[in-house]
């Protein structure tokens, strides 16, 4: 794991020099900075992490947005301790931009979950692996960094994946991509539709690792959980619904398409 990790990182730091350079040209665009600004907690740069955060702030509070806003406030509370002077500035500047009924707690749970739903750095890894190894152009990476960025502050009912920003962009090479992805990770590729879902998979997991994570089980192989991802360079999850699951799983890369049809199959299960 030691290897991947250190993969990761140079992934990450390859898209934080991407995106300054996007910032470069685009200085106020909030989501270029929100993607900056998870990249680097990711990356545990947590001095540029904070200066992001600030800029950030900036420019929400000269366009007036208050739903950045509660994002911002609650983000701003992890650097008390670091920054406290910086810290408490800020919070008193950009509070105002939050009505007073969002400060209360349901508002606070919905400023965490936003905090949690911006982590994407593992698709921000993956689309520069893509963009490096010359399956994306420019255009088309700097594309998929503001639609990734863009996504990830909404409140959406299916993962947030490079497949699903480059499926809804309508690119026409998709099976080149997902063919090179599953050639470049040693994860097989299938079609979900192959597969008859049972039941039983609604509750390997919880719902929300499949609505949001990206990995979906769809069947078992003797004791071992048979699963679909979106991306399968993404070795954190398949620990992660590992430990979750209590089953050996064997990872299989699936359209996004394939894997929006089979998540409404194991909602319903859940109803």
């Amino acid at each position: 794991m030691g290897d991947e990790n250190q993969q990761i990182d140079s992934d990450l730091a390859d898209s934080i020099v991407m995106l300054e350079q996007i910032l470069e040209v685009m200085p106020q665009d909030t989501m270029t900075l929100k993607a900056l600004y998870n990249a680097c907690c990711q990356y545990n740069r947590r001095d540029r992490a904070f200066e992001y955060l600030g800029l950030l702030a900036d420019v929400v509070y000269s366009n007036n947005d208050a739903s950045t806003a509660a994002f911002i406030v609650e983000q701003l509370h992890g650097f008390e301790e670091e920054f406290p002077s910086e810290a408490a500035a800020q919070l008193a500047r950009i509070r105002a931009l939050v009505e007073p009924e969002e400060e209360s707690a349901p508002v606070e749970e919905k400023a965490k979950k936003a905090a949690e739903d911006v982590d994407i750095s593992e698709e921000l890894a993956l689309a520069w692996k893509l963009y490096e190894e010359n399956q994306l152009s420019q255009e088309e990476y700097s594309s998929v960094l503001h639609d990734l960025t863009e996504v990830s502050s909404k409140d959406l009912d299916v993962p947030i994946s490079v497949l699903h920003v480059l499926n809804d962009r309508g690119f026409n090479q998709m099976y080149r991509i997902v063919n090179y992805m599953s050639s470049r990770s040693g994860v097989p590729y299938l079609s979900l539709s192959q597969f008859e879902i049972e039941e039983k998979m609604g509750t390997v997991f919880p719902l929300n690792v499949v609505a949001h994570d990206g990995a979906l089980p769809f069947g078992f192989f003797g004791n071992d959980l048979l699963v679909a991802v979106l991306n399968p360079f993404n070795n954190n999850l398949i620990d992660k619904v590992e430990t979750l699951s209590g089953h050996h799983c064997h990872t299989y890369l699936v359209t996004p398409e394939d894997y929006d049809s089979a998540l409404e199959k194991i909602r319903k299960m859940e109803v």
